[in-house]
């Protein structure tokens, strides 16, 4: 077998806000016929030269304590805050490996002290700031002694949780979960709980929670290896971390347009959990063709092939995409400053994507209804607002607000 040299990992998640919800219809089993929530624009800001802050390849986070949102840009190696209007508040980070400086800062947590949280990499160094961005200090996080079995990647430390520890996830290799290193394709997947001994040394990582994994890595074929991207249409588990919690929804778990929530702590215990029935949407022909062709786009080829080596491709592309007879419930999620859970669903009310939000750790109230632009990604929200980012023709990025309308009123 060759070795798979070539890994490309492809955008699923620019793409598939392209896809459109076809064959929706309020007669299907699960459809809300309940009111709609929709936005209207508010906010809109970028940085600039004069403020030392250039966004770059933004991350938005709300402030859960203050009014203020927070810019992550890992290009820039920077983190901002800013008023809801656009004003600075302070920037922290630049280049380096020094005290506040960051290398590849990739994600942010908020204390309940008000404090946040940088993780940088897949967990190399947590540094920690005061809510005013004064420097606490900096904590080295993995090590080469921290392993997981035959992970080729070792660990990934994904959030701390609270007592010296973190959750973790191994990063095991796209040929390896592929079943393309000697092995059959990997299923399952762990959730762990790291933590040191006494004299500072990493103990064997606990295994707190097994994620499906099945049909989340679309591996074609080359000449030379495979191209492995994720697979547009898997129903694998997705998981956001909190500090010292983790929240997953599992797609495969009950019939189709279902998809249960749990919500675990550091130690794997179940903290609630619950089942939601959205509409459930038939994947079509078409679909898998509007796929296949935003593949044929220049930005997909690959360098150096032909044409007919390019058209080889898109026909083991489609040969190798995993086609479920029904699309899975959701395209993805998030956890909001505000505490509310945020699903993102395939389908569509005229030009709007559909989400549903419902209250985190809620058994039982009706997900509330929430209609987006396509063109706007919605990362984070609070009581009032939705909070993302939108490029704007000449790919500048922007960080836009968008007020909650409540239904009836305008």
């Amino acid at each position: 077998m060759r070795s798979p040299r070539k890994s490309t990992r492809l955008p699923v998640r620019s793409i598939l806000p392209l896809l459109a919800c076809l064959g929706c219809d309020k007669e299907t089993p699960g459809a809300y016929d309940g009111p709609e929530w929709l936005t209207e624009l508010e906010y809109r800001f970028t940085g600039t030269a004069e403020q030392g802050v250039l966004f770059n390849w933004a991350y938005v986070r709300a402030d859960p304590y203050q009014d203020r949102i927070f810019v992550l840009d890992p290009r820039e190696t920077q983190v901002s805050a800013w008023l809801p209007d656009g004003s600075l508040v302070f920037v922290v980070g630049r280049k380096g490996e020094g005290p506040g400086e960051f290398t590849q800062p990739s994600r942010i947590y908020f204390k309940e002290d008000g404090g946040f949280t940088v993780r940088e990499g897949w967990g190399t160094r947590f540094t920690h700031y005061t809510a005013d961005g004064g420097l606490v200090g900096t904590e080295i996080g993995l090590t080469t002694a921290l392993t997981y079995r035959d992970a080729v990647g070792g660990v990934g430390l994904q959030a701390p949780t609270g007592d010296g520890g973190y959750l973790a996830t191994p990063r095991f290799a796209a040929s390896q979960q592929a079943g393309l290193s000697g092995g059959p394709p990997m299923e399952q997947e762990p959730l762990l709980r790291v933590r040191r001994s006494e004299n500072g040394h990493w103990l064997p990582p606990e295994s707190i929670f097994w994620q499906n994994i099945r049909n989340s890595l679309h591996a074609v074929p080359l000449q030379d290896g495979h191209s492995f991207g994720g697979q547009y249409f898997g129903d694998a588990d997705r998981m956001v971390f909190a500090h010292g919690k983790v929240l997953v929804m599992q797609l495969a778990a009950g019939p189709p347009g279902s998809l249960d929530l749990l919500e675990l702590n550091a130690h794997g215990d179940t903290l609630w959990q619950r089942r939601l029935q959205f509409k459930p949407l038939k994947l079509t022909d078409e679909w898998v063709q509007e796929v296949i062709d935003i593949h044929r786009r220049p930005e997909f080829r690959f360098p150096g092939v032909t044409p007919a080596e390019h058209l080889k491709y898109l026909e083991d592309f489609e040969e190798t995409l995993y086609k479920p007879e029904y699309m899975p419930a959701s395209g993805g999620l998030f956890l909001s400053a505000a505490d509310q859970v945020w699903i993102k669903t395939f389908e569509r009310s005229d030009t709007l994507r559909v989400y549903y939000t419902i209250p985190r750790g809620d058994m039982s109230s009706e997900p509330r209804r929430v209609l987006l632009p396509e063109s706007f990604s919605a990362e984070d929200a609070t009581a009032t607002h939705v909070w993302g980012t939108r490029d704007d023709p000449m790919g500048v990025a922007y960080v836009v607000g968008r007020r909650l309308k409540r239904p009836g009123r305008h």
